[in-house]
């Protein structure tokens, strides 16, 4: 059977272009849904996916930037005693507090009235994979780096994904990669990295794990500057052996021989697949998934292309057959509706009474 064959276009219809708007954006009104059935399936798969063409002039947060207050005020909280230090204190969590107010639903009106819906969509993704939580790393701008992050970077090359992942400060202080040093490597990241990001269990060893992690020493997090920053005298120099491969490996080597194993391409193609799909891909689909992965080079801009415009897609079990996350439904159904999105306390209360707060997943396994 060949898989992955292109829509026909006698098969694009309202319905399935009703489909690719509720998979690949957060659905619409059905005069949004007419215009995108009287484009060919390619024409309709390309204004999702070629994004880069729509303007998107949304501003940036007035905070987000560097605060290069910040190591100041920590001195001043750490230097006060008694009712001045606990004053201080809430005023600083009470600031990051109401920047992540703000920050929540400035995203959530991105996905609801933004020009580029996929882009939106695969953040929220991204968001989900790489699951960081301000919870531990309590700062705002770095939650916002990091969704910007993924914004920039949503169709973009798998191992640059994860070169920048690994050295976002975020993720650096999520996972404690920031306290990894050569006479103690941190394991964390090199572990998550391989299970939860791109192999999976069972593709890799726990001695895969400790090497990994001596690999990635000296890769660090100024937290003044609040960027990452490379300290080679950190690093283990010693001679490591990773995934096969045997040397005085460091980071970048670590990721490059992991987008190298071919369970890479499967694990994330599967979950992208689970994720606009609604299920997770048979065997042979999975294997021709990863394979036009890879020949696109490990590209995820091509793969979606492939993927939307693919018959398996568009099956009748996958159409009108999927379990929203409490931020899909939100979105999709003010989309629908035609309505506005409810005020922030309102919207927020409502995605994390169900078990979804944006910047807050459960753990590192991110939502169900």
């Amino acid at each position: 059977m060949c898989m992955l064959k292109p829509l026909s276009s006698d098969r694009w219809n309202f319905t399935t272009a009703a489909h690719l708007l509720n998979r690949a954006g957060f659905g619409g009104s059905p005069a949004e849904i007419e215009r995108l059935a009287k484009l060919t399936p390619v024409a309709a798969v390309s204004s999702f996916v070629d994004y880069e063409k729509i303007p998107d002039p949304t501003p940036n947060p007035t905070w987000a930037k560097p605060d290069t207050g910040r190591a100041g005020r920590q001195r001043a909280i750490q230097q006060a005693t008694g009712d001045q230090k606990q004053q201080l204190q809430r005023a600083e969590q009470q600031m990051q507090r109401d920047q992540m107010l703000e920050l929540r639903y400035r995203w959530l009106q991105r996905m609801t009235n933004g020009p580029r819906p996929l882009q939106e969509k695969l953040t929220l993704f991204w968001h989900g994979h790489f699951a960081t939580s301000v919870e531990k790393v309590r700062d705002a701008y770095l939650m916002w780096r990091q969704n910007e992050l993924f914004r920039r970077l949503a169709l973009d090359n798998w191992l640059r994904l994860l070169e920048e992942m690994a050295t976002d400060p975020a993720m650096l202080v999520w996972l404690d990669q920031a306290q990894s040093r050569k006479d103690h490597p941190n394991e964390n990241f090199a572990r998550e990295v391989m299970e939860l990001f791109t192999l999976g269990e069972g593709h890799y060893t726990e001695k895969d794990i400790t090497e990994a992690a001596r690999a990635l020493t000296g890769w660090g997090y100024d937290r003044d500057a609040q960027k990452f920053i490379e300290r080679p005298f950190q690093h283990d120099t010693g001679e490591k052996t990773f995934l096969g491969r045997t040397g005085n490996l460091n980071g970048g080597d670590v990721l490059e021989q992991i987008v190298a194993q071919p369970q890479a391409a499967r694990f994330i193609t599967g979950k992208l697949w689970n994720f606009f799909a609604g299920e997770m891909p048979s065997e042979e689909l999975n294997t021709a998934l990863a394979a036009n992965f890879r020949t696109g080079n490990n590209y995820f801009k091509s793969f979606l292309k492939t993927m939307f415009l693919a018959e398996e897609f568009y099956s009748p079990k996958i159409i009108r057959n999927q379990v929203k996350s409490p931020v899909q439904w939100l979105v999709s159904s003010v989309r629908m509706l035609e309505r506005e999105l409810p005020p922030p306390i309102v919207s927020l209360a409502l995605i994390r009474n169900l078990g979804q707060e944006l910047f807050a997943p459960p753990n590192v396994k991110g939502w169900d």
